[in-house]
């Protein structure tokens, strides 16, 4: 409902067969590749007398969360002329009222157990399904709350109420919806053709919403909303047994309907060559793209997955033929729309002439391997290639994962290998794949070029270098005529040496228990504390991770907003040179290949108030990380000739206007994003660079900076994840970390950014003459704490509730309205709500008497207890999902961000003592304090009628 994805239209099997009778498709079952791939392990399927289908898989990923879904086989495609719109709006009014939870008693309900309505309460409406979806917290005993959420979905199907008054107010909801939509895709009228899906598109158009009724509505609701066009998905935390108990209970009492006028659609495109093309001088190259539109396969036997990977080995083939020739041309096949594949060839190049070369170029290689195929040792190279990712992926999957994969055969009947059993005979196949099956395929696919061929082109060179289709034919026919280039394959020598670990990583340092002068343990975070005598200090947590990984960031105080104007010229781009090398002790390329045979990641970023190294590696592999890591904070690599070649670059090219810079003046969400981030102190404002700055660029003084941040253990902070063992990791640490020499502290203040005294408004460009895009920011200063981050999330929270109330419920005038919190709690002890949504210009002036209505309610009045409640439960929940015992790379980047914001460990713990002292006089008086409804930030893409 608040996100659109690109949605999957599928026919039926016998559709895709050509209509073949069912008695014809069963006779050809007539071995055990025929038959249906197993579902996943411990999956419940079962169909209801009334015709409708259940699927529940017990699930742990993660803990304490079951997804729900009510998987319907209807789509805006079959919405009848009178109708359009009707899927969509159907949508939306599953939320506004039902049998069992009249107005927003769904909502409200829900919300009790912590959810957020478009984070937990969502759905999205397709072409030919409409999916409604709930992240539920539970645990495998809450039977009311499954029971209660099933009720939900069954009156989703069959007790939507369509409230007269509110379907009147949802309307403009949705055309604000449609206002701000955007397909994301420049050539997508030239992908989907003109056809059933051109003229049904998901969410209608203006003119469908304004004309639909109520009515319309409910014959819609009444006509296709029958159990045989339902799916109920529960994955998750759940008793299969007793989800299977309440389901019969509670859809088995709905009757059947009978459903007349179903039917699927193909992708239909006009015969011939259709030809889009669109200027963009910003582009450093034209760019062009060949599709070809092909059946699609269904992928739910063994047979039909070879035929589906088949064409990803074809595809992997001709990539590798075409690199080895040396012709630059990208190849893809991916399912697009209905029963359509495009397979496609995309170019980019200087101008139409060496597009048009390329195409001659690629049509020639084409042409041979239809002709003389692939060599056999090409071939094999390339199964193996393929094979080395095809395994069953026995790791743990997120509930929601499934889900996805549930609807995929729901939809479609497409089906996913599960069992080692069924991947090997799949393998088997696959590896007795010959060239003459590949150049068929090949073949068969070039074959529906003559049928209709799309042609994408986005010249970047103005109208002396436009397209013609004509031209396109031409340089492809003249490929195929031109004689065919010799091939010879000469197999790379894959035999691969392991790479002998350097010396100065697998070093061992004696530990020292002296080195540590405090340990401290978060028993109820199982976070183990140390500090080191050199003032380093670490924190440790181990995980449940399947990966077997650690996972470390280390970081500190100091970065380029602490620099100087003099200085900051010089050594603004130090993360970015000191990237370039690797470590003194090791050779570049040694380094480089042993990372990745060991799987070992690193990387340095300084920002502008931090420093930051960050590294990963399998937990068995923790000495020579921590190793590397300390050499790249002390002894990095410097790379002189790169570093003189980059400033060399930049000093030729320096005074002219990069494509960036081009591309930030024209637009204008980029324009405002940036004078927000100086408003608010994420940039700092600095003198323009000269010539000479460049020129006094000096790598060896941009090192000895790099390492006055990265080798001062009092400034550092290590968090340590994974899989591991405390103690023998906080062993190895500070015996690799703790003969860093403790040294003098360059201290960084701690400064509260100056934000602005008085109400900013600015204005931003919009080609849309009648939308709005508006941020209200109000801003402030706060003390950083865990209790003060949280009374601000809290605030947060309480303004989107009221903008959806009052902007989308009550008024009706926006769609997706979005309260956002940012807060920088160290150095800069800035907090700033951002209320942000798109408005038809002629409402701008009355959401922003209502947004100021919305802060002076909240400075005058409490929030009730009920509401404040509801919202610190949504916390815990949130909290207890995203860091389980599991999550190693979420309780990473939550501890730093905790202690970079000037949060402790110690509240951290005490993290619900801390959320439930925070009382509805607290949230009025930080409203009071922390909120002006006269003096805010205005930043706007369009027009405002208060302010023209």
């Amino acid at each position: 409902m608040f996100k659109q994805t690109k949605f999957k239209v599928f026919l039926f099997l016998a559709v895709l067969l050509g209509g073949l009778p069912v008695n014809m498709l069963a006779q050809q079952k007539a071995s055990h590749l025929e038959k249906k791939v197993n579902l996943p392990p411990n999956t419940v399927e079962g169909t209801l007398a009334n015709g409708l289908h259940y699927l529940i898989l017990p699930n742990e990923a993660p803990i304490h969360t079951t997804e729900f879904r009510l998987v319907m086989r209807i789509g805006s495609v079959q919405e009848s002329e009178e109708q359009k719109g009707a899927a969509h709006f159907l949508e939306h009014m599953s939320f506004a009222g039902s049998k069992h939870f009249p107005g927003r008693g769904m909502v409200d309900y829900l919300e009790t157990l912590g959810m957020k309505f478009g984070r937990d309460i969502n759905a999205v409406t397709g072409y030919d399904r409409t999916i409604f979806m709930l992240t539920v917290p539970m645990d495998k005993t809450d039977h009311k709350v499954s029971s209660k959420t099933l009720l939900i979905l069954k009156d989703w199907l069959s007790g939507i109420t369509f409230e007269e008054e509110r379907t009147k107010k949802e309307r403009g909801v949705i055309l604000e919806e449609l206002r701000g939509y955007d397909l994301g895709d420049d050539f997508y009228a030239l992908k989907i053709g003109k056809n059933h899906f051109t003229e049904r598109m998901p969410l209608g158009s203006s003119e469908d919403i304004r004309s639909i009724d109520r009515k319309t509505l409910i014959e819609f609701y009444k006509k296709w909303y029958s159990p045989q066009m339902a799916t109920v998905v529960v994955v998750g935390n759940v008793d299969p047994e007793s989800i299977e108990k309440q389901i019969k209970e509670m859809f088995s009492s709905i009757p059947r309907k009978e459903v007349k006028g179903y039917r699927t659609y193909p992708l239909t495109y006009d015969p011939g060559v259709e030809l889009y093309e669109i200027g963009d001088d910003l582009e450093r190259s034209s760019e062009l793209e060949l599709m070809i539109p092909h059946p699609c396969v269904i992928g739910n036997t063994i047979g039909s997955i070879y035929q589906k990977e088949l064409g990803s080995l074809l595809i992997r083939a001709i990539s590798n033929r075409l690199k080895y020739q040396n012709i630059r041309c990208n190849v893809s096949d991916a399912w697009f729309l209905s029963d359509k594949n495009h397979f496609v060839f995309a170019f980019s190049g200087v101008d139409k002439a060496n597009l048009l070369q390329q195409v001659s170029e690629l049509s020639n290689e084409m042409e041979s391997i239809q002709k003389n195929g692939f060599k056999q040792e090409e071939v094999e190279d390339a199964i193996n290639e393929h094979l080395r990712r095809l395994k069953v992926d026995n790791s743990t999957q997120l509930s929601s994962k499934w889900c996805d994969d549930f609807v995929d055969y729901v939809i479609s009947d497409d089906r996913y290998i599960q069992s080692d059993s069924e991947m090997k005979q799949l393998a088997d196949k696959i590896r007795a794949t010959d060239s003459a099956t590949l150049q068929q395929l090949l073949r068969e696919w070039l074959s529906y070029k003559d049928q209709t061929l799309l042609v994408a082109y986005r010249n970047n060179a103005g109208k002396q270098n436009s397209l013609k289709k004509e031209e396109v034919v031409q340089a492809w026919d003249e490929g195929i005529k031109n004689p065919l280039k010799d091939f010879t394959y000469v197999r790379k020598d894959v035999k691969e040496e392991r790479v002998v670990t350097p010396a100065c990583l697998v070093e061992s340092y004696p530990f020292k228990a002296s080195d540590i002068v405090s340990e401290k343990k978060y028993a109820d975070l199982n976070i183990t504390e140390v500090i080191l005598k050199n003032d380093l200090r670490i924190l440790l947590r181990p995980t449940n991770d399947e990966s077997q990984s650690i996972f470390v960031t280390a970081f500190g105080r100091g970065g380029t907003a602490d620099l100087s104007d003099k200085d900051y010229p010089l050594y603004e781009g130090t993360g970015g040179y000191m990237e370039m090398g690797g470590v003194a002790c090791i050779p570049y390329d040694t380094l480089s290949s042993f990372m990745q045979q060991e799987e070992i990641s690193m990387n340095i970023a300084i920002s502008n108030y931090w420093h930051d190294i960050m590294g990963m590696s399998p937990a068995a592999k923790a000495r020579e990380l921590f190793n590397l890591m300390y050499e790249k904070m002390c002894r990095p690599e410097l790379c002189y000739e790169d570093f003189d070649e980059i400033r060399k670059d930049e000093m030729e090219r320096f005074g002219k206007e990069s494509v960036l810079e081009q591309m930030m003046k024209r637009a204008s969400d980029r324009m405002l994003t940036n004078r927000l981030d100086s408003l608010m102190g994420n940039t700092v404002p600095r003198p323009a660079l000269t010539k000479m700055d460049l020129e006094r660029l000096d790598l060896d003084k941009i090192a000895d900076y790099y390492c006055s941040l990265y080798s001062n253990p009092s400034q550092m902070t290590f968090v340590v994840i994974g899989k591991f063992d405390t103690d023998s990791i906080k062993e190895l640490l500070t015996a690799t970390f703790g003969r860093m020499p403790k040294v003098n502290t360059v201290s960084y203040p701690n400064k509260a950014f100056k934000l602005p005294k008085k109400t900013y408004i600015e204005e931003f460009p919009n080609d849309n003459d009648t939308q709005t895009i508006f941020d209200y920011v109000f801003c402030g200063n706060y003390q950083p704490s865990l209790k003060n981050s949280l009374t601000l999330k809290l605030m947060r929270d309480i303004l989107q509730n009221r903008l959806l109330s009052v902007l989308r419920e009550g008024e009706n005038i926006v769609y997706s309205p979005y309260a956002s919190l940012f807060y920088n709690g160290l150095p800069q002890q800035v907090f700033y709500f951002d209320l942000s949504a798109s408005v038809d210009f002629v409402n701008t002036k009355k959401v922003e008497e209502l947004i100021k209505q919305i802060i002076n309610e909240l400075r005058t009045s409490k929030v009730s207890e009920e509401e404040l409640e509801t919202l610190k439960k949504s916390f815990w929940v949130t909290k207890r999902k995203v860091l389980s015992d599991e999550a190693s790379a979420e309780w990473r980047t939550n501890l730093v961000n905790l202690l970079k914001n000037g949060e402790s460990v110690a509240d951290f713990e005490r993290y619900e003592q801390c959320l439930n002292s925070i009382s509805t006089v607290d949230i009025q008086k930080a409203f009071k304090h922390f909120t002006n409804p006269d003096k805010f930030v205005l930043l706007y893409i369009g027009k405002h009628q208060k302010y023209e």
